[in-house]
Order: structure tokens, then C-alpha cells, then sequence
């Protein structure tokens, strides 16, 4: 018997970490490439059995290297990563005037009019640390509107000609979850906090742009990217925009691994009246759930607190989305068959989120895949909640070892229980892995590193922060698979190697279960395999 399509594949003599309890070790690995599916797991002569049927093989020898199933990076935003090269890099600027001279800089280059966009600066490394304002962007870029996303990307720094593009006066009130940044006098400052207030700018933004096949290019070579580290999928939290785009590529089949993607809560009513549910897509592009912000961030002071930050006596941050509000809409999700994302990253936010969950459960919502995303710090009543509960941890190990200066000094004392994975996972809390890109490295060997180790392996010599709450390899592992698939409802198609799973995997030079942790972040993949197609690497 012959087919049209390319026949199985078979890789034998190797190590292969199926992450299935039912047979944790193989043999060997036997992938339909017409379905995309595993066809067999185990040693080579039951593999060869169960595909007797097919006349042809392609038989992979895998001269002892290492095959686990493909990772999935649980927390991302795609687009932004795509659009991250294309607009001003102010990382690393010293103060605002810094950032300033290159916004001048790109200006100089573009029509009168034209929309300036720029990253990743950072007020927590000016002196002072105080925010900058229109003013100083007025003064030198009068003519284009500009709008510059902080390292969070939590707050927008923009100058008054995007502020008249959005339509927003001294007189627009605060936006549901977000504020609108004013001095003593009521005048807009030029900062904007949170997604409801961003979003204005985003919007009048894409509003006058278009999909361009540049923009499509861009995004397709961040995912081949991060597909060449190893990824074969990712949870994706953004804006119509991208799951336009994404969709786009999907058409053309140019998608290199598999999106899940998560609605905006703005969307919810619009999902609702048309009728989607999680599932809703095909096993490249899916729609897994709705994603609610419940605080802002750490580094901006905005993450929602039940102590003041640390010399800020006035300042718990901000709640975007009140107690009542949470519990309605974590209601309105389940009930319409859709998964729940909520953003939590203070003590308080995770805290009026869990009630959220809790009391929508109580009043008779189905139970939907909830999970909560980054939780950099709970009490420990609210980590056994979660567990209680069934919660997903969504963490990014990076962030601990980034943020690490920060938490200790914005947070004090309660800095020793912040990013508390081992804690989580003893607990009984599934914690699904992801990085956060752009905001982090999307790299998920430099991730499992942090989640190990709990220092940057850049900086090597540095003693790990808080060492008591590092990952074991095998957890950290599980994390960017099994967990990363049940954090999206996919543990009956993804993050296993078992006989009718999606055909994704990864076959290694060394086993990351073994490595010297130190090497862990050189990890380079011999091949990366998506639904038995070698989406990266080669197989001989």
C-alpha cells in the first residue's frame, strides 16, 4: 500500500521522555505524518508491530540522543514580540532625556504626522525614578505622535499629539482598567497605567494602519524563532489584530508551531453573541479563553496590594478590575464554555481573583480551565486556595531573576515569599511555564535555567534569590509541557508522548534531565518536530 503523503516516521535508539505516567520511557516513537499523531510509543519491536500495516517507513537512528515532547510556552504575547524589532529599542537609557534624543533620532527619518512607537524603558533605573511626562516628548517630537511602552508594559509614556490622535482631553474620564495619568492641576501628565488606558492609544493607532506583508513577515520569523528554541507551541494574550494576523499565516500555511489564543475580556460580550467556546479552531489555531486583569505590575507600582508598597504608605497599586466586576465576569466566561486567564501579580489581586473564581463556582458556573497568570505574590492561604480549587499557576521563572532588585525594594520582607514556585507545586498547584516575551527572553532552556537555578545565566556568579523555591529539572520540564497543555485544556492532545497525541517533539544532543544545569541554557535542539513535520533541525 501506497499513499500520497510522506510515510511514518520511526525514531529508535534513543532516550525518550514521554512525560506519560502510563510508560514514562520509550524505546522508540512512531508519528503519522498524514494525521499529525503518534501512532505508537515503546520499545522498537512493539512500535514496528503496531505499524506493520504501513508498506514504507521513514526510520530515524538516534544514535542515544534524547526525544521529550515538544514545549509549549504557556504565557506570550506574538505579536508584540514581532513588532518588538521594529520599534525604538529604550532599554538601557539612562534617564528620560535619553530616551528622548532617540525618539528625536527616528523622527528625523519619518513624514510629519507619522506614528512613533518604542519598548522597555524603565523608570526604575533613572535617578529619581520618577515617571516622565509629555512635556519632555512635546519639546522635542511636537509634530508625531508618540507612544512608548515601559518595561512592564503597563504604562504608556505619550506625548500630546497621540493623546489628541485618541481623543484624550483633561476632561475623558478614567476607563474601565485603566488610568489616566493627571498632575495636581488635573493636566494629563503624558503617562497612561494599565490596559484600559493604553488600549485608547492602541486603538487609534491600528486604526490607522494596516496588515502589511512586512508586518506578516515579521511575525512569522518570530515565530520560526522561537520555534528553532525548541517551541512547539504558545498561549498567546493580545489583541483582534494578531488573531487576524495569526490567522493569515494559518491560511497560508505558514505557522510553524500551534497558537492558542486568548480574547481580551472587551471581547467577551462579542464572543458570547456569536457563540465561541474554548476548542473553537483546529489543532494549529485555537481559541483556549478570555483573559481579565485583576492589577498591574511590580516595577510600576501598580501590582494591587494588601500592605502599602515599601515607602509608599498611600500606594496599594491598582485593582483594574473591582471584586464584583471579577465574579461577573469569571461567571459570564464559564457559562458561555469559555477558559479564564486572570493577570494577578500582588498579594491583593490574587486574592480578589480567587473570590472571583470561588464565588462564581459556588453560585453554579461550570468549572472551566482557570488559571491565573504570573503570581508573584500570594499569601500562602491563597496558594492553598488555588490548589483547593484547581487553579493553574501560570508562572515565568525569568521574572524572578529579573525583577529580584525590585521585589526586594518595593516589597521588603514579604520579597522571601514572592515567586513561590516550589511552593505552588508542593502545595498541588499545576504550574504551567512561559516567559512573558517581549517583556523577557521567550528562550525556554535560559527559563528552565531560572526556574532551577533561580539566578540569570548571565550573570552565573550570582548567588540564586531565594533558592528554596527553585524547580526541580523534572518540574520544570513538566511545566513547559504537560502543565503548559493542561493550562489550555489540551491534556488529551498535547504535552505527552502517547499513541493519539499530537506528533510534536523535540529530539536533543543530551538529556536536559541530566545536564549540568550550568549548560542548560546552551541547549540547541538537533530537530524541532510539529505533527511529524520537521519544522526546524534535521533528522540525518
Amino acid at each position: 500500500m501506497t499513499y500520497p503523503y510522506p510515510p511514518p516516521l520511526l525514531l529508535t535508539n534513543g532516550v525518550i521522555h514521554t512525560l506519560d505516567d502510563a510508560a514514562p520511557e520509550a524505546e522508540a516513537l512512531a508519528i503519522d505524518r498524514a494525521t499529525g499523531r503518534i501512532l505508537a510509543v515503546g520499545t522498537e519491536r512493539d512500535v514496528r508491530a503496531a505499524i506493520g500495516v504501513f508498506a514504507q517507513v521513514e526510520r530515524v537512528d538516534l544514535r542515544g540522543q534524547v526525544v521529550i515532547p515538544g514545549l509549549i510556552d504557556a504565557h506570550t504575547h506574538l505579536l508584540g514580540t514581532a513588532r518588538d524589532t521594529a520599534e525604538i529599542d529604550l532599554a538601557g537609557c539612562a534617564d528620560a532625556a535619553e530616551a528622548v534624543a532617540r525618539v528625536a533620532q527616528r523622527a528625523a527619518t519619518l513624514p510629519k504626522g507619522t506614528w512613533i512607537r518604542g519598548r522597555h524603558w524603565n523608570q526604575q533605573f533613572w535617578p529619581g525614578r520618577a515617571f516622565p511626562t509629555r512635556a519632555m516628548l512635546d519639546a522635542a517630537v511636537p509634530e508625531h505622535p508618540v507612544a512608548l511602552w515601559a518595561h512592564s508594559q503597563h504604562v504608556m509614556w505619550v506625548n500630546s499629539a497621540a493623546l489628541a490622535r485618541a481623543g484624550i482631553s483633561a476632561q475623558t474620564p478614567d476607563p474601565p482598567g485603566g488610568v489616566i495619568g493627571r498632575d495636581e492641576q488635573g493636566e494629563l501628565t503624558g503617562i497612561l497605567y494599565e490596559m484600559g488606558a493604553t488600549d485608547l492609544i492602541d486603538d487609534a493607532w491600528e486604526s490607522e494602519s494596516d496588515i502589511e506583508e512586512a508586518e506578516l513577515a515579521s511575525l512569522e520569523r518570530t515565530l520560526r524563532e522561537m520555534a528553532a528554541r525548541g517551541l512547539t507551541g504558545a498561549h498567546t494574550m493580545e489583541s483582534g489584530r494578531s488573531l487576524q494576523m495569526m490567522q493569515r499565516l494559518h491560511a497560508r500555511g505558514r505557522l510553524p508551531l500551534r497558537v492558542e489564543y486568548f480574547l481580551r475580556v472587551n471581547q467577551l460580550d462579542a464572543a458570547h453573541a456569536v457563540g465561541l467556546e474554548s476548542g473553537f479552531g483546529d489543532d494549529w489555531l485555537r481559541l483556549a479563553g478570555i483573559k481579565i486583569f485583576a492589577d498591574g505590575a511590580l516595577g510600576t507600582r501598580t501590582a494591587a496590594m494588601l500592605h502599602p508598597f515599601e515607602g509608599e504608605p498611600g500606594n496599594t497599586g491598582i485593582l483594574t478590575t473591582p471584586a464584583d466586576v471579577m465574579e461577573a465576569r469569571v461567571k459570564s466566561a464559564a457559562r458561555g464554555g469559555l477558559g479564564v486567564a486572570i493577570h494577578a501579580i500582588g498579594d491583593r489581586a490574587v486574592k480578589v481573583a480567587l473570590n472571583g473564581i470561588e464565588r462564581a463556582l459556588a453560585s453554579g458556573a461550570p468549572r472551566r480551565r482557570f488559571r491565573l497568570e504570573h503570581i508573584q505574590l500570594a499569601t500562602p492561604s491563597d496558594i492553598a486556595r488555588m490548589a483547593r480549587l484547581g487553579v493553574v499557576g501560570s508562572v515565568q521563572p525569568f521574572h524572578a531573576v529579573s525583577d529580584r532588585d525590585v521585589a526586594d525594594r518595593l516589597w521588603g520582607k514579604r520579597a522571601a515569599r514572592s515567586y513561590a514556585y516550589a511552593t505552588l507545586a508542593n502545595q498541588g498547584v499545576r504550574l504551567a511555564l512561559g516567559s512573558d516575551v517581549p517583556i523577557e527572553t521567550c528562550d525556554p532552556w535560559r527559563i528552565m535555567h531560572a526556574a532551577i537555578t533561580r539566578t540569570d545565566d548571565a550573570t552565573p556568579d550570582r548567588p540564586g534569590w531565594h533558592p528554596e523555591q527553585a524547580l526541580s529539572p523534572a518540574q520544570a520540564l513538566w511545566g513547559y509541557t504537560v502543565g503548559a497543555a493542561w493550562a489550555a485544556g489540551d491534556e488529551a492532545r498535547l504535552g505527552r508522548l502517547a499513541p493519539g497525541m499530537l506528533g510534536d517533539c523535540l529530539i536533543l544532543p543530551a538529556d536536559p534531565l541530566q545536564l549540568p544545569t550550568r549548560e542548560l541554557p546552551r541547549m540547541q535542539p538537533v530537530a524541532v518536530i510539529v505533527g511529524g513535520q520537521v519544522m526546524h533541525g534535521a533528522l540525518h
